[in-house]
């Protein structure tokens, strides 16, 4: 029996929401299965626990999203298990991966040129002519928090200018999924809004269709069955934030880590196209979620423990990807090692070779829809602002600290100068 302590009032601290780290090392090393009974719930941190809770829709089930997602976004497929899930998720899945994500490449690099032409001299209305002409830049306000919300506007066929209002309601609503009270007020205020915003395009679509996504939804079907209005909109609020979270997140992130790691990035100059490498050893090291919560229906036997029916378990991303069971040196950032697969995102855990894959999108059912988005997004977003700023450099005195998910997390910087040409 352990001797080691551990005093769930840990998660209530800024200093776990900045490095939450060695305290769920401590759960991985010491309780596995730990009940945290100040906040009613049952974490799981090893990573090869997680990949088997993931895979297991027998004992939990994902309805828990109607206490918290639901709420503020309305019904979305991701609290839906089973048969409903799998009907929803396979109208709008298709549209995320493969060959019909091509023609959301040219929509990505749109963009970006659109945001790296911030930094051009000759954009004399534009903020990043300042950028250009000064050599500085604030990276996250300035490109990472704009590029995804701009993809995803495109990708709905919404107005690009009208870019502030997504721009303010999106972080409104992810706050209001784990925040306090207000903000969740706020959150499902900002939902309404949206919701009304499209309410009307969502009708003109469905009559008369276009190219967009939007459009997309409203004619599409499986097995006989289309998405509702209110699907619809649920799905586009969820996208919005999901969409925009992740990728803000995973760009901000990935720029810091090269800041942190010169010799890494040094490589990454002479090879654009280690940006891939980058952003999956991203969402390894310091992805996004740090966690995804069920309900479980069945009892659960772990470690000479029972999570009973009725629990909330908590499957813990942030410890399963620092599993030094499974990678070596878990909290070195190292783009060329060996115990992670590369290519594109699993829903499985482990690749053939025995490589394991990283839990940044979650894992089987619920593994995120919008994964190759996200990489598209990152790495050819990377890859313009590298081209558009050569080897920038972290402003003499200025800040660059990682984005740590959840509810105490601080507001991210990233204050970049380099060499005007």
């Amino acid at each position: 029996m352990t001797s080691v302590n551990f005093d769930p009032k840990v998660f209530d601290t800024p200093e776990f929401w900045r490095n939450p780290y060695p305290h769920l090392k401590v759960l991985r090393d010491h309780f596995p299965v730990y009940h945290d009974e100040l906040h009613g719930l049952w974490y799981i941190t090893r990573y090869d626990d997680v990949v088997e809770a993931f895979r297991d829709n027998q004992h939990y089930s994902s309805k828990n999203l109607e206490r918290s997602m639901a709420l503020v976004f309305g019904t979305t497929m991701m609290q839906f298990d089973g048969e409903e899930h799998t009907k929803r998720r396979n109208i709008v899945a298709p549209e995320f991966s493969g060959r019909r994500l091509e023609p959301i490449l040219p929509i990505i690099e749109k963009n970006t040129q659109e945001l790296i032409n911030r930094f051009s001299a000759t954009a004399a209305e534009d903020l990043a002519q300042d950028f250009q002409a000064k050599g500085e830049v604030e990276l996250i306000d300035a490109f990472s928090s704009r590029l995804p919300v701009k993809v995803i506007i495109d990708m709905l066929g919404l107005p690009q200018e009208d870019h502030d209002l997504f721009h303010e309601w999106y972080p409104a609503m992810m706050a209001g999924l784990s925040g306090t009270p207000e903000e969740r007020e706020q959150g499902i205020e900002s939902n309404r809004q949206f919701h009304a915003y499209i309410d009307k395009l969502v009708d003109e679509r469905s009559k008369r269709p276009g190219e967009d996504l939007i459009s997309k939804l409203c004619i599409a079907e499986v097995d006989g069955a289309r998405m509702s209005k209110e699907d619809i909109k649920a799905f586009a609020s969820l996208l919005l934030v999901a969409g925009g979270e992740t990728t803000d997140k995973a760009i901000g992130n990935m720029w810091v880590h090269m800041m942190e790691n010169p010799e890494q990035f040094e490589e990454v100059k002479r090879d654009p196209d280690l940006f891939d490498r980058v952003f999956t050893e991203t969402m390894r090291i310091t992805p996004p979620a740090g966690s995804q919560q069920r309900d479980v229906i069945k009892p659960v036997d772990m470690y000479d423990q029972t999570i009973p029916v009725g629990a909330e378990a908590h499957f813990s991303i942030f410890a399963a990807n620092h599993d030094e069971r499974v990678f070596d040196h878990p909290d070195e950032f190292d783009i060329f090692r060996n115990d992670l697969y590369f290519g594109r995102e699993l829903r499985s855990g482990y690749f053939d070779s025995g490589q394991a894959s990283h839990l940044g999108f979650g894992l089987g059912k619920h593994f995120c829809v919008g994964y190759q988005l996200a990489r598209s997004e990152a790495v050819i977003g990377s890859k313009a602002l590298l081209k558009a700023m050569g080897s920038p450099r972290v402003k003499a005195g200025g800040k660059a600290h990682i984005q740590v998910a959840g509810p105490r997390n601080e507001p991210p910087k990233l204050e970049l100068e380099f060499d005007v040409v």
